[in-house]
């Protein structure tokens, strides 16, 4: 009997599924991608499907969009029933919404490769592994809140809850784990207004957090291969609990 998919919701084109595309591949998990951004409609219902991930988008969960709201609500029928969800960036924020956390302005937007921290708790060495310290690929201005029950168990200098675990089955990130180079180039060029123009060389005290595309782009095949090690561990985990048959 073939595997159920991983569901996967992508809310603009240019934010794809990325490295979890690949992992995903590897491990045999068919996978069904959902184009909201094209009006592709919500599953009726989650009986044939293992799991639910959910990548990022420019728009915020406190827009007036038509399908806010219904998937929000498929995400709590997911935690209901026990269905592993994972968020990246607005996906995070969703699950922490639909959990009845709020979405806020950050402080700071935070857009480029910036250090995080891993919380010393039992389930974020379970859920990020050994490393204490790593740099992660940001793309955000908002942020969410801690849903309750939750656990954090990521933080940056400039964005305190940068992922948290719930019921040991779902996964919400504020940063973008699921990178890979071609991304990251995408995003540069089509977003150049957003990055910190390369005339201007001390930091905006007011946005510390924005880089320069030079900065963004230097070595960046090491940065990725850096953050593809860690998706590869978070994925590995989240999978464990996937509903296949």
């Amino acid at each position: 009997m073939p595997h159920k998919p991983v569901i996967v919701f992508q809310f603009t084109e240019s934010e794809g599924a990325g490295y979890l595309a690949g992992f995903l591949a590897r491990q045999h998990i068919p996978m069904q991608i959902v184009h909201l951004y094209q009006d592709d409609p919500l599953p009726a219902s989650l009986e044939m499907v293992s799991g639910v991930a959910m990548m990022g988008g420019p728009m915020s969960v406190n827009d007036q969009l038509p399908w806010i709201a219904p998937l929000l609500e498929l995400v709590r029928e997911a935690v209901r029933q026990q269905v592993p969800v994972i968020g990246h960036c607005l996906g995070g924020q969703m699950l922490a919404n639909a959990l009845g956390a709020p979405i806020t302005d950050n402080p700071v937007a935070e857009i480029g490769w910036i250090p995080a921290r891993r919380i010393n708790t039992p389930e974020a060495r379970e859920w990020l592994g050994p490393w204490q310290e790593t740099t992660l690929f940001q793309w955000h201005y908002q942020t969410f809140a801690i849903p309750e029950g939750a656990v954090r168990i990521l933080q940056s200098e400039y964005c305190d809850n940068q992922a948290y675990v719930v019921n040991d089955l779902h996964i919400g990130f504020q940063c973008h784990i699921e990178m890979q180079a071609d991304m990251v180039k995408a995003w540069c060029h089509i977003s150049p207004n957003e990055l910190r123009s390369e005339t201007d060389h001390q930091v905006n005290t007011d946005q510390p957090a924005i880089q320069t595309v030079t900065e963004i782009l230097t070595d960046l095949d090491e940065k990725v291969s850096q953050l593809n090690r860690l998706a590869e561990h978070v994925y590995s985990r989240w999978i464990k609990s996937l509903r296949l048959e």
